[in-house]
């Protein structure tokens, strides 16, 4: 009925929907709760979406960042596939689920206003929650298998996406630079 090698496939689907949501709301949600913003500085310690005074991210500096993850993710699936070796995506997979609760949910209570992803996160979780479950009926993980995927998964997710918004605003200058 499933097919591990489509399954894998829903994770770079799945992530780009959600980061649609972020590209286009990201800008004007910070420009909108800019007040908001500044007086909530203990919930959200690093502004997000590059927020700092009246300058933002640019839409389209933040989309070379998502990219840049997409292209990831497509090769950790396309690697995973052609070496039916999963341990890495699952990993992935489950980073990215994490990301929803520990992101989204956490700082749109902690900042009782809508937070872009936050939409896109409550239809995905039960989604990438399923398709954990899934995975785990084909691929019989045992317990520290998982455990060691999910860890892998959460480091490598973390340092992917501290590196890539580190180089947001330097893709900002680029553009703007390619622009004069």
């Amino acid at each position: 009925m499933y097919d591990i090698k489509a399954i894998v496939w829903m994770l770079p689907v799945l992530f780009m929907i959600h980061d649609f949501e972020e590209i286009v709301m990201a800008e004007v949600w910070s420009r909108r709760f800019k007040k908001e913003l500044k007086e909530n500085t203990s919930i959200m310690k690093k502004n997000p979406f590059g927020l700092n005074g009246t300058n933002y991210w640019s839409t389209s500096a933040m989309s070379i960042a998502v990219e840049i993850e997409f292209v990831i993710l497509s090769l950790v699936s396309l690697l995973s596939c052609i070496f039916s070796s999963y341990f890495i995506w699952y990993g992935f997979l489950f980073a990215f689920t994490l990301h929803f609760i520990l992101a989204h949910f956490y700082l749109c209570i902690e900042f009782k206003h809508y937070v872009p992803g936050v939409i896109t996160s409550i239809l995905f979780l039960p989604v990438c929650i399923y398709i954990m479950y899934i995975s785990q009926l084909f691929l019989k993980y045992n317990f520290a298998k998982i455990f060691f995927s999910c860890t892998l998964g959460i480091i490598l997710m973390i340092a992917v996406l501290v590196i890539l918004h580190d180089a947001i605003g330097k893709f900002s200058r680029l553009l703007i630079g390619y622009s004069l």
